[in-house]
């Protein structure tokens, strides 16, 4: 009967050290799972800043284009009052020749 208690005994705290490692196992499956999570997290919140700001710096430039929009329309109004002005002149000068 003494062998069977021994084997018992190796039996039981080989299930306890076998479960020990396993628990240990997983904490360190969690701990690593946690600092990826924080990672990926703290990348994620740097590409939306980054987009944010794109949109800001697109916002910009959306209104500087409507700005150079209405600046370039008046200046071709411009030239073609001046085009006309200078049509009528030549032949004026045309005339007088």
């Amino acid at each position: 009967m003494g062998a069977v208690d021994i084997g018992l005994l190796i039996a039981v705290v080989g299930c306890f050290v076998g479960l020990a490692g396993w628990l240990s196992g997983r904490d360190k499956k969690l701990t690593n799972d946690g600092e990826w999570k924080g990672t990926v997290n703290t990348k994620l919140d740097d590409i939306k800043s980054s987009v944010t700001g794109t949109n800001a710096q697109l916002d910009k430039m959306d209104g500087a284009i409507s700005t150079h929009e209405q600046r370039l329309t008046a200046v071709e109004s411009s030239a073609a009052q001046a085009h006309h002005r200078i049509d009528r002149l030549d032949k004026i000068v045309d005339d007088k020749n």
